[in-house]
């Protein structure tokens, strides 16, 4: 095999290569081991496969990947990942400018600021075994499969402080924080220090206060109370702060399968015992050869933003509920958007769409929802109401703007074939971003007014951008004719 198919097999370059392996102990066949084992950890090939590449027996490959995994896991893990490693002090320097300025104490010296940590469980397959209690213990009713669990500790900027497991699918996120925190002895409690704050989703609910109690800064997407059917606008704004910060996560646990081919796959039951092993060996890698997050170029426009309307309420939805526009049909013009471009709402460049829903997340969702609209008839439908009542302009402080009008739009559910939302987004023909008055959605978190939901940016994506470009299409249409309808006469 030439020189350069191999490294591209590897997924390191010949420079990287070199430098990973001066950090090891020199052994017999050390390049060729630790080669080989890199092999096995991108590709996921089989033992078959990779010793044929290599000319080898399989016999001599198995020792070789041995060896290779052992020596990585004794000399290189311990350099990049681990408490050890990184002094809670570098977890806060860390800290990216959205994250520090939402959560931390920005105007603190850079010695006092708090480290925020990212928490989160990410899983691996393994194979069904006929040991009962494993069987029972690794399978997951969520998942449907058998699976295990490690645990990920991240920094703001996606470097990795620490992996811990290999966990039960039975044992709950919030289940593995408890056992991470139940004495001072424990690791975790001796590292973090008191007012550090963590960010965490739904799933470690049953754990907040035990953090909370130990004077933990706690931080996670709040659910819907008893009885509601909608989130407040504070719930659902402190709830966007936290994914605004939380997705670096995802973002690991996504190169994690990506980069590993391994590690998408379904281990064996023989090969399971270094399942942890390979995971915290890809962790280092990610740490010593991937690129960080860096500070988004807006950023600071965008926390300016959340810091303005926080404690804003929304008071179209709540006017809206108050008359129940929602049942009214008269005051609203009909209109489609292809037929009737409605070009007096205003054109906005792309950094403004950013903006209004402080990423781009709801951005893209909104092409594939406008894609669903146009492969069903050709367009969909917003409303238009001209005379807008004076009680509204009261309410929304809008005394001495003129051309102000609410559209109302109907946006198909994404999960739920027979569910439509209701879109309301009030404007003012003057101006650009700020034209955008108020909006709001009938959805789950359609109240908040730091960012706004997908169906709310749909609307907006389309009538003030995407209309104007030259080729926007519906995603992935190659999928539309894929699947057999049945003829229903």
């Amino acid at each position: 095999m030439g020189d350069s198919v191999f490294y591209y097999w590897l997924g390191h370059t010949k420079e990287q290569f070199r430098e990973l392996e001066a950090t090891l102990p020199d052994f017999q066949n050390r390049a060729t081991a630790l080669g080989a084992y890199l092999m096995k950890l991108r590709t996921g090939d089989s033992d078959d496969k990779i010793s044929t590449l290599l000319n080898m027996s399989r016999t001599k490959l198995s020792k070789l990947l041995n060896k290779g995994r052992d020596v990585m896991t004794e000399h290189f893990v311990p350099q990049h990942l681990g408490l050890e490693h990184i002094s809670r002090h570098q977890v806060a320097e860390k800290n990216l400018y959205i994250p520090n300025n939402l959560f931390g104490n920005p105007g603190s010296c850079i010695e006092d600021r708090k480290a925020i940590a990212v928490m989160d469980g990410t899983y691996i397959y393994v194979q069904k075994s006929s040991n009962y209690s494993y069987q029972k213990k690794t399978y997951s009713l969520h998942k449907y499969r058998n699976l295990v669990k490690p645990f990920l500790i991240v920094c703001c900027n996606g470097y990795i402080i620490d992996v811990l497991g290999q966990f039960a699918a039975t044992k709950s996120d919030a289940d593995i924080v408890k056992d991470q925190f139940r004495d001072p002895s424990q690791p975790l409690w001796q590292y973090f220090r008191e007012g550090d704050v963590f960010i965490l989703d739904r799933g470690f609910r049953d754990c907040i206060s035990l953090l909370e109690n130990l004077n933990y800064a706690v931080h996670f997407p709040l659910s819907l109370q008893p009885s509601e059917f909608q989130m407040s606008t504070q719930n659902a704004n402190e709830s966007r702060k936290v994914s605004l910060c939380r997705w670096v996560v995802e973002v690991v646990n996504g190169r994690f399968k990506r980069d590993f081919k391994l590690l998408r796959q379904e281990y064996f039951n023989k090969t399971s015992k270094h399942l942890m092993a390979d995971f915290k060996v890809a962790a280092t890698l990610l740490n010593n050869f991937h690129s960080l997050l860096v500070d988004r170029d807006d950023a600071r426009e965008i926390v300016s933003v959340i810091q303005e309307k926080l404690f804003t309420e929304n008071t179209l939805a709540d006017f809206i509920e108050i008359h129940n526009l929602n049942r009214k049909r008269a005051q609203f013009e009909s209109m489609t958007v292809q037929i009737n471009n409605l070009n007096n709402f205003p054109q906005l460049e792309y950094n403004d769409l950013i903006l209004i829903s402080l990423g781009i997340y709801q951005i893209k969702q909104a092409r594939s929802y406008y894609g669903e609209h146009v492969r069903q008839d050709g367009n969909y439908v917003v409303e238009v109401c001209r005379e807008v009542e004076q009680e509204l302009i009261s309410e929304l402080h809008l005394l001495h703007s003129e051309n102000v009008w609410l559209l109302r739009g109907k946006i198909h559910s994404s999960h739920i074939s027979s569910k439509t939302y209701f879109v309301y987004i009030l404007v003012d023909e003057s101006g650009r971003r700020e034209a955008i008055k108020n909006y709001c959605c009938n959805c789950v978190v359609g109240r908040r007014t730091i960012g706004c939901c997908a169906h709310v940016m749909t609307i907006i994506w389309y009538l003030s951008w995407a209309q104007y470009q030259d080729n926007i299409n519906p995603p992935a249409q190659f999928l539309d004719n894929i699947l057999l309808e049945s003829n229903d006469d």
